[in-house]
């Protein structure tokens, strides 16, 4: 009923404005003074939601732009860290090579790639084996001195019994005062120089090197430096420590003497026998 009255009340003012243009100018007006605020704030409105939507737009972009340079940065670091490690081991590596030029021995070139399995010996284990040239016995070096010692070898893996382990002996000179001696392993992170005599002097800090008398190690290489010298009591001996030169726990790369050994001396081979099968080897 509503509807039908406002089109009676429409008609009837359209047939009045056709008769009477000067109404119908005054109604165009008062309408466009109702409806432009209308308008205005439709337009209002309008403007805030597209801003709005922009603005999240451009939010949602921003976000995935960081997440995209967050993974960026992420593959640099990781590229980074890696491409520092290489040049890392090319250091050791090229370290290698100067010791084999300098100390003019055939070696090869080793990584360690394990520590004894069975927990019971002071070893290591490394990539290269009999099909490298690599056997029983040579001696294992490092830039810094002494290693160890080859005591089994497969086609492509040797197990290196270490200077610490206390199967272990290495004919010795102290650099200075030319006292000789043994260094044995005291099965920790230490060695001892051993039958060396009172009548010797050997102060702390003086250095221990290879003697060359056991047919293993070349004369010369670095063993370590003396920690500590106590007489023995009830003994002509002194009880001497040693901090071996190189550091066993940061071992990633070493040197395996594969070249023809030195010939043995007039006086008794010093070296103790290696490890085989897993036992412990008898002084020689």
């Amino acid at each position: 009923m509503l509807s039908f009255s406002l089109l009676c009340v429409s008609l009837l003012l359209t047939a009045y404005s056709a008769r009477n243009p000067a109404f119908a100018r005054i109604g165009t007006t008062v309408l466009s003074e109702i409806v432009s605020p209308l308008h205005g704030g439709i337009d209002a409105v309008a403007d805030g939601v597209s801003s709005t939507w922009g603005r999240y737009f451009n939010l949602v972009g921003l976000a995935e732009q960081n997440r995209s340079l967050a993974e960026q940065v992420s593959r640099l670091e990781s590229s980074q860290a890696s491409f520092e490690e290489q040049r890392r081991e090319n250091e050791r590596l090229r370290a290698l090579l100067e010791l084999n030029s300098v100390s003019q021995l055939k070696g090869v070139a080793a990584s360690v790639v394990a520590s004894e399995p069975s927990g019971w010996v002071k070893g290591i284990v490394v990539n290269k084996g009999t099909s490298h040239g690599v056997a029983e016995g040579m001696a294992v070096v490092h830039p810094r001195g002494v290693v160890g010692q080859v005591v089994s070898s497969g086609p492509n893996f040797s197990r290196v019994l270490l200077m610490t382990d206390h199967a272990s002996g290495v004919d010795a000179l102290v650099q200075d005062g030319r006292a000789r001696g043994v260094v044995e392993g005291l099965g920790s992170s230490s060695c001892e120089l051993k039958y060396v005599g009172k009548e010797s002097v050997v102060r702390a800090g003086d250095v221990v090197v290879t003697s060359g008398m056991d047919g293993v190690f070349p004369k010369g290489l670095n063993i370590g430096s003396v920690s500590r010298v106590a007489p023995e009591t009830g003994t002509l001996l002194q009880r001497i420590d040693l901090k071996p030169a190189v550091d066993f726990s940061k071992l990633e790369e070493v040197l395996i003497v594969v070249g023809e050994r030195q010939q043995k001396g007039d006086e008794p081979q010093a070296i103790k026998a290696p490890l085989q099968h897993g036992g412990r080897g008898e002084k020689r």
